[in-house]
């Protein structure tokens, strides 16, 4: 998620967060939130992100699609 949010220069959001595994002081969490904000990202579950897992090629490939058509 961070470089996704990066590449689109940082926004800011006011999202509340979805996941109980994101926590609020975590380096990522801004950009967890944002992509949720924005459709990019639903999670593993509806309440959980799941920070420590690997993304897949399959995710990767989605995330970048719909931070593409996100824009």
């Amino acid at each position: 998620m961070t470089f996704l949010w990066r590449a689109a220069d940082c926004p800011e959001t006011a999202a509340e967060n979805p996941f109980s595994d994101v926590d609020e002081d975590a380096y990522y969490a801004e950009t967890v939130l944002w992509a949720a904000d924005n459709g990019i990202t639903v999670g593993t579950a509806e309440e959980t992100f799941s920070p420590e897992n690997s993304c897949t090629r399959s995710q990767s490939v989605t995330l970048l699609y719909r931070a593409v058509i996100a824009e």
